[in-house]
């Protein structure tokens, strides 16, 4: 990561918001999630650190 870039006020309150509004989920609905939004969240799922490259996570599809 380029220690020179500054996050935008923009880009800070995303990360806030996303935050503050997380929840968990027990109940979901049966609508079929379009292919370029699961490849797009599949790919940000990769991309999150895990402690030694452990990498313990499954995904399912």
């Amino acid at each position: 990561m380029n220690l020179l870039y500054r996050y935008s006020d923009t880009e800070r309150n995303a990360v806030y918001r996303a935050i503050a509004e997380r929840r968990d989920m027990r109940h979901f609905v049966r609508d079929p999630i379009p292919e370029e939004v699961l490849q797009r969240v599949l790919h940000a799922a990769h991309q999150a650190p895990s402690v030694g490259l452990m990498q313990p996570w499954r995904f399912i599809r």
